[in-house]
């Protein structure tokens, strides 16, 4: 008969997923934290990740331009 773990024993998995629909890319890794998960996407796919950082630099820049032309 096969023992099952107790609940102590169980770690949550955290999934890290970029999905970037203009550019078609998707990456997907699964880790036992959020940064081994991001460290699987950037062996796997490192354009995937350049991607995703300058799509985030973009926003930043586009919003906070936004936020100082209403002052």
């Amino acid at each position: 008969m096969k023992s099952q773990p107790s609940s102590g024993d169980r770690t949550p998995v955290q999934v890290v997923a970029i999905s970037i629909v203009a550019s078609c890319i998707r990456a997907r890794a699964d880790g036992r934290t959020g940064r081994e998960a991001w460290r699987i996407i950037r062996q796997r796919h490192p354009r995937a990740v350049w991607a995703a950082a300058a799509y985030a630099a973009v926003f930043v820049l586009v919003a906070s331009l936004g936020v100082t032309s209403l002052f």
